[in-house]
């Protein structure tokens, strides 16, 4: 599946919309529709690499930029005071996309 690595968008045939193609292959992979809320998070801030193992959807807008800001701190040196809270963020695990599910 290679061809995710250089798409960013697709065509829904049914509806005709173009879509984030990281958003189709979220819903691949968890085998049901993204609710409206839901972000896919590129864990190596990539937006073009959609390898199934560098997606992680999180519950909202609201917790993707919570993410963002701890791991751009933690890129300037600042140290987080419970690091194991962003271990399923910043760890490099394969399987499901199913397991990197935040709740």
């Amino acid at each position: 599946m290679k061809r995710h690595k250089t798409y960013r968008k697709t065509r829904d045939n049914a509806t005709g919309k173009t879509r984030s193609l990281h958003r189709v292959l979220a819903e691949e992979m968890l085998a049901r529709p993204l609710s409206p809320g839901e972000i896919v998070h590129h864990r190596d801030g990539d937006s073009t690499n959609n390898d199934p193992g560098n997606l992680l959807v999180l519950p909202s807008q609201r917790y993707h930029a919570h993410i963002e800001y701890h791991l751009r701190c933690a890129r300037r040196g600042m140290p987080s005071l419970f690091p194991e809270l962003f271990r399923d963020v910043t760890e490099d695990r394969r399987g499901t996309l199913f397991e990197s599910v935040i709740p």
